[in-house]
């Protein structure tokens, strides 16, 4: 993983929030040490005074590197004064730097629980810290609450978070959600350096091979990647991140090279036609068609084409393509949405009212599929539970568009 300068985040946090604090924090430098009083509303046992000194002498072993004595000294602090986050989030940092990541874990959940104004970074101290301990499900959740809260405006900090939350979403079969947050650091890792934006996105291997596991649907962590794997999966994370720079037209160029170079490999034609669907929809029918051909057991690529023949009104045949994901993927709630809204398009609204009450029981986070239910109950005649769905969708959308933004 990708070293994070904690201290470094703590300090822009500080500057970009404007914490309430005692007395000033002072920056050297940009990197430099920085010098934080403690917070007004902080309570505690002990006196102010021997806490005041205490902090004192902590936050000058930390800015002279004398770790073992900052940490003992923190600890003692917070102990003080346990309501104290930014004594937590240096316990935290120092301990995460020195690699002692169960008791870092500890204090970022201090931290989180004391922070009342912007715990995000701490959510994403907090996910670092426990993938280092290998408990990825609590890392996932952690990181993409740092993600949802705001992660503060360091663009390395950021970077190492987004990375780390793609390749955990991906190892848990999240490929969208992973690739639209290996989106956002790309265009962050763009943004930071203007004069040669694409330069800096391709010199990061790490975000190339986060971003072609999920483009490649392989459910796995970067760094559980086969040595076999790597150059195949990092050129298709060179083509989707033109994608994700909005370079279209190098894209195209990618994708070309990369079906020439991996005609039989698993994933490449499906990730070509997702590329292709919106411009050239009948070319990525062809490439989802050679998935299959390459992946038999594939049920995303036929989810797409039983969509694609469901928008040209060729229902039989999308049909044919959405039971067999179901029968390869029964979990898949988008193979039930496609099911039932073709079943729906046939006249068939008992059938599908059967798999869209499936896919929302699958997925009742989805607006897609309570939208898709409330149709088919419109059609059925029940517009008492159709309004319900309709209002359940708006509300779904309604967070979805919140996150997003």
């Amino acid at each position: 993983m990708t070293p994070v300068n904690s201290r470094m985040v703590f300090a822009l946090v500080l500057a970009s929030l404007e914490i309430a604090l005692l007395g000033p924090v002072s920056f050297v430098s940009a990197a430099g040490p920085f010098r934080l009083a403690e917070r007004q509303d902080a309570r505690g046992s002990a006196s102010p005074d021997s806490f005041e000194k205490l902090a004192e002498r902590a936050r000058a072993a930390m800015d002279a590197d004398r770790v073992p004595e900052a940490i003992r000294l923190y600890g003692r602090a917070t102990e003080l004064r346990p309501d104290w986050p930014e004594g937590w989030w240096h316990l935290g940092t120092l301990l995460f730097d020195a690699s002692r990541f169960r008791e870092a874990r500890d204090a970022f959940a201090h931290f989180v629980s004391t922070e009342k104004k912007q715990p995000g970074p701490g959510f994403g101290m907090l996910g670092l810290s426990e993938i280092q301990l290998k408990d990825y499900a609590k890392a996932l959740a952690a990181l993409e609450r740092g993600i949802h809260l705001g992660l503060g405006p360091d663009p390395a900090f950021n970077r190492s978070v987004l990375i780390q939350d793609g390749g955990l979403n991906s190892s848990f079969g999240k490929f969208e959600i992973a690739l639209k947050h290996l989106t956002l650091a790309a265009n962050e890792i763009a943004a930071a350096h203007p004069e040669a934006p694409k330069d800096a996105v391709f010199a990061d291997t790490d975000l190339l091979d986060a971003f072609g596991i999920p483009a490649l649907r392989l459910a796995k962590r970067p760094a559980d990647l086969p040595a076999a794997k790597i150059t195949l999966v990092r050129r298709a994370g060179r083509a989707q991140a033109y994608i994700a720079l909005q370079d279209l037209v190098t894209a195209e160029i990618e994708f070309q090279q990369l079906v020439a170079l991996y005609p039989s490999e698993p994933g490449v034609h499906y990730m070509y036609g997702v590329f292709l669907l919106k411009e050239d929809p009948p070319r990525a029918v062809d490439e989802f068609k050679r998935e299959i051909e390459v992946s038999p057991s594939q049920d995303a690529a036929r989810i797409q084409l039983a969509f694609e023949f469901l928008r040209t009104a060729d229902f039989d045949q999308g049909l044919k393509y959405a039971r067999e994901a179901m029968a390869l993927a029964p979990q898949n709630f988008a193979a039930h949405v496609v099911c039932g809204r073709l079943w729906l398009a046939l006249g068939k609204t008992d059938r599908a009212l059967q798999e869209l009450r499936t896919a929302v029981k699958l997925a009742p986070g989805s607006p897609d599929a309570h939208f898709a239910l409330s149709r088919a109950l419109s059609e059925a005649g029940l517009e008492k539970d159709a309004a319900h769905e309709r209002a359940e969708f708006e509300r779904l959308r309604a967070l979805a568009d919140t996150a997003d933004h």
